[in-house]
């Protein structure tokens, strides 16, 4: 399989991926998510689910969506969401 074929392929998954965990901030797993913000937020549980979950759906559709000349741009964006979700005290 071709490196643009494999690179289609995820560019397309980890977008679904998203948005699936978005809709699920908005939905069928809000309690879930809303267990898993710390106590240092400065806002109410529910509100960051809510705006994460937003946030989740923008990105995956922008991945999708994306021009061709836009791609590295959106992927590092999605990069920079995962590492600061990751990296929160």
């Amino acid at each position: 399989m071709e490196t643009s074929t494999i690179k289609t392929i995820a560019k397309y998954g980890l977008g679904a991926m998203l948005i699936t965990a978005g809709i699920g901030h908005l939905t069928f797993a809000r309690k879930e998510f809303q267990a898993q913000v710390p106590e240092w937020v400065p806002l109410e549980k529910d509100d960051t689910v809510v705006y994460s979950g937003y946030v989740e759906i923008a990105m995956g559709a922008a991945l999708i969506a994306a021009p061709k000349k836009y791609e590295s741009l959106f992927g590092k964006l999605a990069a920079g969401l995962f590492a600061a979700a990751s990296t929160a005290p």
